[in-house]
């Protein structure tokens, strides 16, 4: 069962989705495409310095026609907690898409790459979209959830007022509704859907 406190966390982070994602949800590194996620380390040499990710370095298989990408410990970039600038590109953003802000948990060193957890096909940071995706999958089961219960409580409240006929006609609608199978109303109403309509 899951706690209270689990969902709770994970209600802040839909709240504040901006401001926990390191970057912004379409934000593109094309020098990083399918890059593999970054160790987070806390000993460099023997020695204590904090959270922090090693460079990226970059080559191209020409045999196999793909990027290859390995550490370089010659670069150390330390993460960065509670900042507030706009100092790496995709730090500005709007937050719930009307105030402008910078604010972010954690950010990528100034210069340095932070892909806690590898990136797509395009470069864009999966740590990122998981955030921005847990917001839409957590928004939407709330808004069914509140429909849902203002839908129950008024036809509820309606059937057990009047009770007789009423009662029985709402109990018949709800068990033809229930009766319905799932999975093909899904797909059909994915498929009424306009294909215009973006997917977040």
């Amino acid at each position: 069962m899951i706690s209270a406190s689990f969902l709770t966390l994970m209600y802040l982070v839909v709240i504040f989705a901006e401001a926990v994602a390191p970057y912004q949800l379409e934000e593109r590194h094309v020098d990083y495409l399918f890059a593999p996620p970054q160790e987070l380390y806390w000993f460099h040499e023997g020695e204590f310095v904090g959270p922090f990710v090693y460079g990226i370095d970059v080559t191209l298989d020409m045999d196999k026609l793909q990027w290859v990408y390995a550490e370089d410990r010659n670069q150390r970039h330390p993460l960065r907690f509670f900042c507030h600038d706009n100092d790496y590109p995709g730090a500005g953003y709007e937050f719930w898409g009307m105030v402008p802000a910078s604010f972010h948990l954690v950010c990528p060193a100034k210069g340095g790459p932070l892909f806690l957890l590898g990136t797509d096909r395009l470069g864009r940071d999966m740590l990122s979209r998981i955030v921005y995706g847990a917001r839409i999958s957590l928004t939407l089961g709330l808004i069914g959830i509140a429909i849902s219960f203002m839908l129950g409580i008024s036809i509820g409240g309606v059937a057990g007022y009047y009770g007789g006929m009423v009662d029985n006609v709402v109990q018949r609608v709800i068990e033809v509704i229930r009766s319905f199978p799932m999975l093909p109303l899904l797909m059909t109403l994915s498929a009424i859907l306009p294909v215009t309509w973006p997917p977040r």
